[in-house]
């Protein structure tokens, strides 16, 4: 028998991993192309209609300049927008990867002599697997250029935050959900077969999200894309291995560092009241530092504290 990279004949693909995410949305079908425009209409709250994938790789200016890759970028209306499904805040930049990532479409899309009134809008949208921010209790936020007054620059630049986290804590009642956050319980529910019924009920609510599920059982056919999930989740798992070994490795070096500081701090300690001592009984100061390394100056600025 073939080894197969699928649990189960009717197991789904998770839109949480990288790879499955890109190809519900990019793979060459109606459906697909569907569940695109709808997805960037619920998000940006107004309708779309004309969507243009792009290349997913955008070179800098000069060979040194950091680069930028993209899981979906396309345009839409003539507007540029990069989508990503984000597993982790390494380092704690996402924020800045983000910034970077905006700017940098802004520029590349951006081509020399063109009007300033005609300058696109871009948008960097991100569905993120963690909390961006625990002290907003907002899941979805919008963030761009404004002054303390919140007016705004130019409304060029937006980065929209999904937080997956904070769209699992709300209750499952469709009803009481907007339209992107069906989307966020898509993406944490669509390969879980305790929550079939409630996704069916998202999809009889949200025409996209029944469009992106009939793409999801398609691929799932397809064992390379659950070999590349596979990859996927094992090069997450060996990243928060690596990542839970540089804590322990840190903690451990940080607590060998203070406890060899703390046994030199009271190593110092010792040696000072030894001195106090020696010159109570009147030792002269060259053999007091001679034998506890406590100069005549350190000895007196002590003794006068």
């Amino acid at each position: 028998m073939a080894l197969s990279y699928r649990p189960s004949r009717d197991a789904l693909l998770n839109p949480c991993a990288d790879p499955t995410f890109k190809i519900i949305f990019t793979n060459d079908s109606d459906e697909s192309r569907g569940a695109l425009t709808c997805f960037l209409s619920d998000i940006l709250e107004k309708q779309v209609t004309d969507v243009v994938l792009q290349p997913n790789e955008l070179s800098g200016e000069a060979l040194d300049d950091k680069q930028s890759e993209f899981d979906i970028n396309c345009k839409i209306d003539g507007k540029a927008v990069n989508i990503e499904m984000q597993g982790r805040n390494e380092n704690a930049c996402y924020g800045k990867r983000a910034e970077y990532h905006v700017a940098h479409l802004l520029n590349h899309y951006t081509p020399k002599g063109k009007s300033w009134q005609d300058i696109p809008q871009v948008f960097q949208i991100s569905v993120l697997n963690f909390i961006f921010d625990a002290e907003e209790e907002n899941c979805i936020n919008w963030y761009n250029m404004k002054n303390a007054d919140s007016h705004q620059i130019g409304n060029l630049l937006n980065v929209i935050f999904i937080e997956l986290p904070k769209i699992k804590q709300l209750p499952d009642d469709v009803s009481k959900l907007t339209k992107t956050q069906m989307w966020g319980k898509f993406f944490l529910y669509a390969s879980n077969k305790d929550k079939q019924d409630f996704v069916k009920e998202i999809c009889a609510h949200n025409r996209g999200i029944n469009m992106a599920v009939t793409v999801l059982e398609h691929v799932s056919q397809d064992e390379m894309n659950w070999y590349h999930e596979s990859r996927y989740w094992m090069h997450v798992s060996d990243m928060k291995t690596a990542e839970q070994h540089a804590i322990e490795t840190g903690m451990a070096k940080g607590m060998e560092e203070g406890l060899a500081k703390g046994l030199e701090q009271g190593a110092t300690q010792q040696n000072l009241e030894n001195a106090k001592k020696m010159m109570e009984c009147h030792i002269d100061f060259e053999t007091i530092f001679k034998v506890t390394g406590i100069s005549e100056e350190e000895l007196v600025k002590h003794s006068e504290s």
